[in-house]
């Protein structure tokens, strides 16, 4: 088992509540905008540039770290773990599943999962490697980390949780694994009603119904 990180383990509403803040933006006008712009085929950061013109991420967050070097800014706590991962997690290990973490999240977000220590057996970070989903070296980087675990493990024998079909279903599915769509979070939602999602092996509401599909396979 391999999962994500946004919208599949952290919930990021406080996160953009954040940038929200920072630019003065109603939450409700925020969110609404983010959602209509991905609805409508847009980009996350199609959505942050209507809101902001001229937004660039690179520049706003070394502004931002410059401006509050202490202060959680755009990265998560323990506070932002979806309640349901602790006991899912729990579950899948006692049915012998290893649980490995891999997600697009900048350097920062690997001592803070490893900090909540969440028992799995390799987290990789996405500007740690170097390399970013959807690209087919992050699924390679995937496979190498979900290895070290279970040595000769083989693409098909991991399956890939996300909240996306574009970034997690379907280059996971490319790369020779299997796939689970996550109904939660900005993407998750509307992606779990394209065409495109019927590529993933299972589309689940939450960690537990997941649980309970992989355990009614056996």
């Amino acid at each position: 088992m391999v999962f994500d990180v946004g919208e599949t383990l952290i919930d990021e509403t406080r996160i953009f509540a954040r940038w929200a803040d920072r630019f003065a933006i109603p939450h409700m006008a925020f969110f609404g905008t983010i959602g209509g712009v991905i609805a409508s085929g847009g980009t996350l950061t199609d959505g942050f540039r209507l809101l902001v013109p001229g937004f660039d991420l690179e520049a706003e967050s070394a502004r931002w770290r410059a401006e509050e070097p202490d202060g959680e800014r755009e990265h998560f706590t323990e506070r932002d773990l979806y309640p349901d991962v602790r006991s899912a997690f729990k579950t899948m290990r006692a049915a012998g599943l290893s649980l490995v973490i891999a997600g697009n999240q900048p350097p920062e977000a690997g001592p803070a999962l490893a900090a909540m220590d969440l028992g799995v057996d390799g987290i990789g970070i996405s500007d740690d490697w170097g390399v970013a989903k959807p690209q087919p070296e992050f699924f390679d980087r995937t496979l190498e980390l979900a290895a070290r675990s279970r040595p000769g493990l083989a693409a098909e024998e991991i399956l890939y949780v996300g909240d996306r079909v574009d970034n997690d279903v379907l280059p996971a599915g490319r790369a020779g694994m299997a796939t689970a769509l996550l109904r939660r979070g900005i993407y998750g939602y509307r992606h779990s009603a394209t065409p495109e999602a019927r590529s993933a092996d299972v589309v689940a509401d939450d960690l537990h119904q997941l649980a309970d599909w992989l355990t009614a396979r056996g």
